[in-house]
């Protein structure tokens, strides 16, 4: 059901409200006040039930508890502790009293994710240019030029190895039989680890044949222990349908076979390599990052699923760009990885590295500015959870792509209104009246 009104508590009546207790010109104050959250109730309204089930919770709630989680890099456990701590992450949700216990639960978190889905999410990240523009922070020309480029955002997965994901099969499948009530010849389990522990030893040691001697002992525990299931099983459901055919897969997998399975819980994962000295392969998925040429802020930043080449990838970004921003772009700026792109639409696409005749200074400034991405998806990773998805599928890879991307603009937005209160500090910008503020806060 769509969320309803909270009813006043009457002990709120003994309180202090928070425009007595705050400061009115704290930056998240201040950015609390300018967003528009209505547009999230029309946005979101599709997600929710006329009449079935219980009230959901409060639009501004979910909203604020997500743009802060990804601004200042929390997980939602330690998201919803803090912020019965903060009363200024309160008042940004849209509380106006003082609250000694958070609302939801940290699953909470998850189902509202999942319900909205990484689209409507999307709604997050053009309230932040939005808002960027009303405060003449970025003009509609600026939204014209953007730098793109691709990122791989990691899965939490461990490093996967032939024996260790023979051995977590082995684990899996004996936790699935148990659970169905399938009495095993035998579980393979102490053996197996046995054997996984000796093969990471033996190929320590470069050993190579007797670690291959150990992966083959791996590979007919797992063998056994799935035909022994199929014979007992009286019914295969479909999760233990998706496991057997999981653990047969990585039973079979060679080191040298394309579309290996990585991860037994995230089967979507790829190996890519994008070319780093210190980080020769990583797995997870690609993503694809645009930013404004000359300050920054983030315009897009979507999954592109299945390891594409760069090339191919640019005109769904371009598209994704335009959506967000509502501007047309005309300059795109991209690396030599961009070579040989199928993009066909009105934008320049300029390569790095590619010389033309007859281009003006700030034109050759704006080409040179197209590197200005790197540092930017270093800041997505390590300050807005970007380094490591923890969601599940590919739909939580998309989700965190974009509320990453949210997260960043949220950032800029904040140092913003941040420098302009030590501006009203040092008298050069003069500070709005108490009146205005219970104005605003009326409102």
């Amino acid at each position: 059901m769509k969320p309803k009104p909270q009813p006043r508590d009457a002990f709120e009546l003994f309180q202090a409200h928070f425009d007595q207790i705050l400061n009115p010109n704290h930056e998240l104050i201040q950015l609390a006040r300018k967003i528009d959250w209505s547009r999230f109730d029309v946005a979101f309204a599709d997600s929710y039930s006329e009449d079935m089930g219980a009230p959901a919770k409060a639009m501004r709630l979910m909203v604020g508890l997500h743009y802060l989680k990804y601004t200042f890099n929390q997980s939602d456990e330690l998201l919803l502790e803090r912020w019965v701590e903060n009363p200024y992450w309160q008042s940004f949700c849209g509380y106006t009293h003082m609250q000694h216990e958070c609302p939801i639960h940290p699953t909470c978190m998850t189902k509202w994710r999942n319900r909205v889905g990484a689209n409507r999410l999307e709604e997050l990240l053009k309230e932040t240019i939005d808002l960027a523009v009303r405060e003449k922070q970025v003009s509609h020309r600026d939204l014209q030029r953007v730098n793109v480029d691709t990122t791989v955002q990691e899965k939490n997965v461990t490093f996967p190895t032939d024996s260790k994901l023979l051995y977590k099969a082995i684990v899996k499948l004996v936790v699935a039989a148990q659970a169905r009530g399938i009495r095993l010849r035998q579980s393979y389990v102490r053996v197996g680890k046995k054997a996984a522990v000796k093969a990471g030893r033996y190929a320590y040691a470069r050993q190579y044949e007797r670690m291959r001697r150990q992966l083959r002992k791996l590979r007919t525990y797992v063998g056994r222990l799935i035909r022994d299931i199929r014979r007992k099983a009286a019914t295969i459901d479909d999760n233990l349908a998706t496991l057997l055919s999981r653990a047969n897969r990585v039973r079979h997998q060679q080191p040298k076979d394309s579309h290996k399975l990585y991860s037994l819980h995230e089967p979507e994962v790829q190996c890519i390599s994008k070319g780093k000295a210190h980080k020769r392969y990583e797995f997870g998925q690609k993503v694809a990052v645009a930013t404004t040429n000359g300050d920054n802020w983030m315009v897009a930043s979507r999954l592109v699923a299945n390891n594409p080449y760069d090339g191919h990838t640019l005109a769904t970004t371009l598209a994704a760009v335009e959506s967000v921003t509502g501007v047309s772009v005309t300059d795109a700026y991209v690396d030599k990885g961009y070579r040989g792109h199928d993009y066909t639409g009105s934008a320049e696409v300029h390569v790095a590295g590619q010389r033309s005749k007859g281009a003006s200074r700030s034109e050759r400034r704006r080409r040179r500015r197209r590197s200005a991405v790197e540092p930017k998806i270093g800041h997505l990773k390590s300050d807005h959870r970007m380094n490591r998805c923890f969601l599940a599928g590919l739909r939580g890879d998309a989700i965190n792509a974009v509320l990453a991307a949210a997260g960043a603009n949220m950032r800029k937005l904040l140092r913003r209104f941040f420098f302009a209160l030590i501006g009203w500090l040092k008298g050069t910008i003069m500070p709005p009246s108490a009146h205005d503020v219970a104005l605003e806060y009326a409102a």
